[in-house]
């Protein structure tokens, strides 16, 4: 017939299977569905109605037409007049077309090559993974199961209803059985109107409005079966696509094996037909048992491709399928089939991952991502790094790659592993670090290949998982305590970072505290690099000398830890915008730092060394003060020599010399003896215990958050409240050693004019420097009445803290620091002096430039 389109060749394959399956017949119950398209293309009398256009006939063809004159009944003259219509409707070969005939009318012959082509512009855009499809595959339309837009003109068909009832009903079966496999039929063609998104893009159809009512009605109730298989097959060729996906791949496939029992019903109803048993009424029956099926089936891939979804995405789409399904009998089991299809990829690449730390996925579908390009960022950071952060950067840079070297991507993550996630995650990770040691020799891998397959039950996974994971956990410890010899490390930060090591931090402060008194800007960090390895190296150290660093931070204890405590509340602004007018001296931004090679960093991180780095700095300070507070002592024997009446004057400097160095030795045996050294033992007990990589990082930051917070350091009141007691000995030490004479010009303390210029740097100085109208006893006097202030205040917040969290390790500081009630007598008079003395301390000034910036994070 004029104006019919073509048939795609797979279709007519299709089609002539179904006819050569069916019963033989006569007449047109004989014909099949392939017969009856080929009797629509090319079903005319003679080639004279051959209307469209046809290439030049070949040599053989035309030699064929000469070989026909001995064997057919026609005459010589009708076999000229054949020949000679042949070569007047020939047109020009391929070969001499124009270059653009090969997109002639593409887009009329195949209504999604439009689509086709800006889906394949907007693939290469987005250098999507996978080959790209080739031009050709979009161009040629006719190799599609789908619809093909036709160009036929409605008014070259009469109207149906002309005819009687029964003969309608037959020719609509026939474009029923042809709808059903995609194919445009007579009377029953694919509706012009766009596709409504509400309806899932479904295709319509259009029935001659001319038909019989009732037969129309019966029409209706199995259009949306064509609909749903064209939707399947438009699914299935779009999602093989090799960007889409291996999960997509694998749904495809088995939608591919449902069709060919969708197609094995439509050749038995063809059979039926061809026997002139098949109604309307008896097709609507075997066709309404596979309707919801195929309904299950469309929508299913109507949310996949509305929602583009791939990899974990579609597992978690099928799953959500499979729950609302419960108590639906077959279509759960059709639904757990898909599934189970479409998860197995998923499940080898999850496999391969917790046995052997391997990622296989070329299409980025899976929960875990590489990201390989961290090596390089490493490499960029390093370079960009200060010299005086240069160790943070190290270790910060360590964890980054740590961190970003393989991450989880939430949309790739299916609904029935999100429990498992982390535990994924880590398992791999933990094969990966055995592999990248040095002695990888520890294969870590499970000796049988892993099989896993889909189950609807997240608990089915859970002895896989977990049993990967502790596998991958135990063979990881025992490198890191074996062969990364980890304990000895951890050893050793305790000897440099917690002053286990007395010699090593009497020899430090000895060499360094000269060079660490003057102002921070004017310490060389290659001398004190210097002095440190001297003593290292003349101290009986714990081994690893060579990764003990210094550090000189521009910030003191204080400002670091109100900088971390105030992360994301109102202050850590106002804190952040302060620290810039800092100004401290060498002993306030001094500290240690330590190198750890890979992968003991894995233990020893940049958090862990942060919290060993400040117990380090107030432990250092604390050791200082002490020390200069052992300087006035010495210097206070010079007044031995004078006479009674003399030495009375400085009674109470004598006294309150005592009362701080009592105080600050006690603050240290507490930090000391009963905090670090009580949790050191049960984290040494727990260490023997350990069994997998989770237990150790859980001990270590455990020991440390309690020596942190055992130690006063994560309270904040409690904290400033010690640092400025510790603040107002510091200053009355460095007021007594300034001084240049006791009665009658002795001196207590003799200081250089270096000295004398490095303590004037000191922001304190001013407030240490008695006025003109304020004698040696007044400012001995106002020391006193604001140490033994602030140390009441001290003790109320330890109460305080004591009754609101229990713990015997901070009550022990009221005993050790009011063992005879002696603060405890004067309470009220002491509490009310304290509460000024938190106004008048005399570090406040230096605190509000130095406190006042604390807030923002640590960098590392």
């Amino acid at each position: 017939m004029p104006g019919t389109a073509p048939v795609s060749s797979v279709q007519m394959d299709n089609t002539e299977t179904q006819g050569l399956a069916a019963d033989d017949g006569d007449g047109e119950a004989n014909m099949s569905i392939a017969s009856h398209i080929f009797g629509t293309v090319g079903g005319v009398s003679g080639f004279g109605d051959f209307d469209s256009p046809a290439t030049v006939p070949s040599d053989g063809l035309l030699a064929d037409i000469e070989g026909m004159r001995s064997h057919s009944r026609l005459s010589r003259q009708e076999i000229s007049e054949l020949r000679h219509r042949l070569l007047s409707n020939a047109v020009p070969s391929p070969s001499n077309l124009p270059l653009d005939f090969s997109q002639l009318n593409m887009n009329d012959l195949h209504g999604g090559n439009e689509k086709r082509e800006q889906s394949e512009q907007r693939r290469d855009s987005l250098e999507l993974p996978g080959p790209a499809i080739p031009h050709w595959m979009h161009n040629r339309p006719y190799g599609s199961l789908d619809f093909i837009a036709s160009d036929r003109n409605p008014e070259d068909v009469g109207p149906l209803g002309d005819v009687a009832v029964s003969s309608q009903e037959q020719q609509l079966l026939e474009d029923v059985l042809s709808v059903m496999t995609g194919i445009e039929g007579t009377y029953i063609t694919l509706s012009k109107q766009p596709p409504n998104p509400d309806l899932g893009l479904y295709r319509t159809f259009v029935v001659d409005s001319s038909v019989e009512k009732s037969v129309q009605a019966l029409v209706q109730k199995v259009l949306p079966v064509c609909s749903q298989y064209a939707q399947l097959v438009r699914f299935i060729e779009d999602h093989s696509e090799h960007h889409k996906g291996l999960v997509n791949h694998a749904l495809a496939a088995a939608l591919t094996t449902l069709l060919k029992d969708y197609l094995l019903l439509v050749l038995q109803l063809e059979s039926q037909l061809r026997s002139g048993v098949l109604t309307l009424h008896r097709l609507w029956f075997y066709v309404e048992k596979t309707a919801p099926v195929m309904d299950l089936l469309a929508s299913i891939t109507a949310e996949i491709t509305k929602t583009g979804a791939r990899g974990g995405a579609v597992l978690s789409l099928l799953q959500a399928r499979v729950e609302s399904l419960t108590g639906c009998g077959k279509l759960q089991e059709l639904a757990v089939y898909l599934a189970t299809a479409a998860a197995q990829p998923y499940l080898d690449c999850l496999a391969a991952w917790i046995s052997r730390g391997h990622i296989k996925d070329p299409y980025a579908e899976f929960m875990v991502q590489s990201n390989e390009q961290c090596t390089d960022n490493e490499d960029n950071v390093d370079e960009a790094a200060d010299q005086d952060d240069s160790d943070d950067n190290k270790e910060g840079n360590v964890d980054t790659y740590w961190q970003w070297r393989y991450t989880l991507e939430p949309s790739n993550t299916p609904s029935f592993l999100t429990s498992y996630a982390d535990l994924i995650l880590r398992t791999g990770k933990y094969l990966n670090v055995i592999k990248q040691s040095a002695s990888g020799g520890r294969a870590g891998a499970s000796s049988a290949p892993l099989q896993l397959r889909y189950s609807p039950d997240p608990e089915h996974y859970s002895a896989s998982i977990e049993t990967a994971y502790a596998a991958a956990s135990k063979t990881l410890l025992h490198h890191l305590i074996d062969d990364q010899h980890l304990l000895s490390r951890i050893r050793s930060l305790k000897q440099y970072f917690l002053l286990a090591q007395g010699d090593f931090i009497s020899q430090l402060l000895s060499m360094c505290e000269s060079e660490l008194s003057k102002p921070l800007d004017d310490v060389l960090p290659h001398r004190l690099e210097f002095l440190l390895e001297l003593a290292l190296r003349t101290s009986n150290g714990a081994g690893y000398q060579d990764s003990i660093h210094t550090v000189l931070l521009p910030y003191t204890l204080l400002d670091q830890m109100m900088r971390i405590l105030s992360i994301e509340t109102t202050e850590e602004q106002e804190h952040r915008q302060a620290l810039s007018r800092l100004d401290l001296t060498g002993i306030e931004g001094f500290s240690l730092s330590c190198s750890v090679p890979w992968p003991a960093s894995l233990v020893l991180d940049t958090r862990t060394l942060f919290c060993y780095r400040m117990l380090f700095r107030h432990l250092f300070y604390c050791k200082h003060v002490e020390r200069q507070l052992c300087k006035v002592w010495l210097s206070n024997q010079a007044c031995k020599g004078l006479p009674m009446s003399t030495r009375r004057s400085y009674t109470a400097a004598f006294l309150l010399r005592h009362r701080m160095l009592a105080f600050m030795q006690n603050i240290e045996y507490y930090m000391m003896f009963e905090v670090i050294e009580r949790h050191w033992h049960q984290f040494l007990a727990d260490m023997n215990k350990v069994e997998s990589v989770d237990e150790l990082l859980q001990h270590q930051s455990h020991f440390l958050d309690k020596c942190m917070k055992d130690g006063l350091l994560t309270t904040p009141d409690l904290l400033r409240t010690l640092t400025k007691i510790i603040g107002i000995c510091a200053s009355f030490a460095s007021f007594i050693l300034r001084s240049q004479k006791i009665q009658e010009g002795a001196e207590l303390s003799p200081t250089g004019e270096d000295d004398l210029e490095a303590q004037k740097a000191n922001p304190a100085y001013e407030e240490t420097v008695p006025s003109a109208s304020e004698s040696f006893e007044q400012t001995i006097a106002r020391y006193d009445i604001q140490f033994n202030g602030m140390l009441v205040t001290l003790m109320d917040k330890v109460a305080d803290l004591g009754r609101q969290d229990y713990t015997d390790a901070i009550i022990n500081i009221l005993y050790r620091l009011d063992f005879n009630k002696y603060y405890s007598s004067r309470d009220d008079a002491l509490t009310n002096l304290g509460e000024c003395s938190m106004q008048a301390a005399p570090v406040d000034d230096h605190e509000q430039d130095g406190n006042g910036a604390a807030g923002s994070s640590v960098q590392g």
